[in-house]
C-alpha cells in the first residue's frame, strides 16, 4: 500500500464554495438522524440499514464505529454538507488492505438532489482512495431499479461490469444489484 498521506483524515473537503465533505464525529448524531428522519421513507427503499428501529442511538453507534474506522484507515466515512447542513453521507466501507479493493456507499437528503453534490462527493471520494490510501479498485452497487444511483457511477466513467442476482436481503425481498468498478489506472 502507498505510504500514507495524512490529508485523508483531513477533516473537511471542499467540493464548492457551499458543499463540502467532514470526517464523521459523534456529535454529528442528532443532525444526522434528523436528515435521515426526513427521508426515512425514500431512504428505505433503497437502504438494508433503514427499518423502523433505527434510532438516535442506531446513528450514534454508527458515527462512533464510522469515526473509528476512519482514524484506523480501515475505511472512510464523511457526512456531506451544503451551506453547513448535513444532507447526506458518504463512505469507503471497509478496506480489504490485502487486494486493495473497496465499494463506495452514499445517500442524499431529497431536497439536495439533481444539483451534482453526490457526484462531486463520488469523485473526491475516489480521489481520496487510490491517491491516498493506494487502493487498485473501487466499486459502486446498487440496485438495478435505482437509475439515479446507478448515473452517478456512469458520469464518472466507471466500467459497469454486470448484475450480481439477489445480491442483497433488502427489508423483505432479494435484490438485484448493478456492480460498477473503477481501477486505479483508469482514473484521471
Amino acid at each position: 500500500m502507498e505510504q500514507y498521506d495524512n490529508s485523508v483524515t483531513r477533516r473537511v473537503i471542499h467540493l464548492s464554495e457551499e458543499t463540502e465533505l467532514r470526517v464523521v464525529h459523534p456529535d454529528d448524531a442528532e443532525e444526522l438522524f434528523a436528515v435521515i428522519e426526513r427521508n426515512r421513507e425514500r431512504l428505505r427503499e433503497w437502504l438494508p440499514w433503514v427499518v423502523p428501529e433505527y434510532s438516535l442511538e442506531s446513528a450514534r453507534n454508527f458515527l462512533a464505529n464510522s469515526a473509528a474506522e476512519t482514524a484506523e484507515r480501515r475505511g472512510l466515512t464523511m457526512t456531506i454538507r451544503h451551506r453547513g447542513a448535513i444532507c447526506g453521507a458518504i463512505s469507503l466501507h471497509r478496506i480489504n488492505e490485502r487486494p486493495r479493493n473497496t465499494s463506495i456507499g452514499y445517500w442524499l437528503d431529497e431536497a439536495h438532489q439533481g444539483k451534482g453534490i453526490m457526484t462531486a462527493a463520488c469523485r473526491a471520494m475516489v480521489t481520496k482512495g487510490f491517491r491516498n490510501f493506494g487502493l487498485h479498485r473501487i466499486e459502486i452497487r446498487c440496485a438495478t431499479w435505482n437509475h439515479r444511483s446507478s448515473a452517478i457511477p456512469r458520469r464518472l466513467e466507471f466500467l459497469e461490469e454486470g448484475i450480481l442476482r439477489e445480491a442483497e436481503w433488502l427489508h423483505d425481498r432479494w435484490v438485484d444489484l448493478r456492480v460498477f468498478s473503477m481501477l486505479a489506472q483508469d482514473w484521471v
